[in-house]
């Protein structure tokens, strides 16, 4: 039981504190005043517009890979550089294997 109490009135606590966590990212602030508030206007969050919304989703949408991100899968990681070819990876693992720094895989 005394278990139960603890995890009762810490989630209270944790409740009651989570609205004053979340206020600190709006345009209205905690305040130990009468008010109970400060406002920071510029504090104020600016949403995009609906055209730059629409014209992101449209160059999104342009992508080869929307179709299956559309579906839940995540987006593709972006290729950099040139592709090694087999001989250089090949050399790279005998080199890695040779220092010790992987497993060779023969024993």
């Amino acid at each position: 039981m005394p278990h139960r109490k603890l995890l009762v009135s810490s989630s209270l606590l944790a409740a009651a504190l989570i609205p004053l966590a979340a206020s600190a990212a709006g345009e209205y602030h905690f305040a130990p005043t009468e008010a109970g508030v400060t406002r920071f206007p510029d504090h104020a969050k600016q949403d995009p517009s609906r055209d730059r919304v629409v014209a992101e989703l449209a160059t999104a949408q342009k992508q080869p890979a929307w179709n299956n991100v559309s579906r839940g899968a995540p987006w593709p990681a972006a290729r950099t550089g040139q592709p090694a070819t087999r001989e250089a990876v090949e050399a790279e693992a005998i080199k890695a294997m040779r220092a010790g720094t992987i497993p060779s895989g023969e024993r």
